[in-house]
């Protein structure tokens, strides 16, 4: 489930816990630029018992990230990089 906001692509990549049932959340955010398509994927600690609810939960953490209203994690426009949270 690839959703388009503010020119980026959001790309939930959740899974499930090993051990669990639970799913964890994950995003990937990817914008073409003059000379590559960046990505930088996030990775969050949360857990949802669905896994409709933990893509929802990453697809909302995208934006928050995009939009630069997330505490922590903000987006790295020079380089591909992985953030935790």
């Amino acid at each position: 489930m690839s959703t388009q906001y503010k020119g980026y692509d959001l790309d939930p990549s959740t899974s499930k816990s090993a051990g669990s049932d639970d799913w964890m959340t994950a995003i990937h955010i990817s914008k073409m630029s003059s000379d590559d398509y960046k990505t930088q994927a996030f990775y969050n600690k949360n857990a949802f018992a669905t896994k409709e609810e933990a893509d929802d939960y990453s697809i909302n953490l995208g934006k928050q990230i995009i939009d630069g209203t997330h505490p922590t994690l903000k987006l790295n426009a020079q380089s591909s990089t992985f953030d935790y949270q």
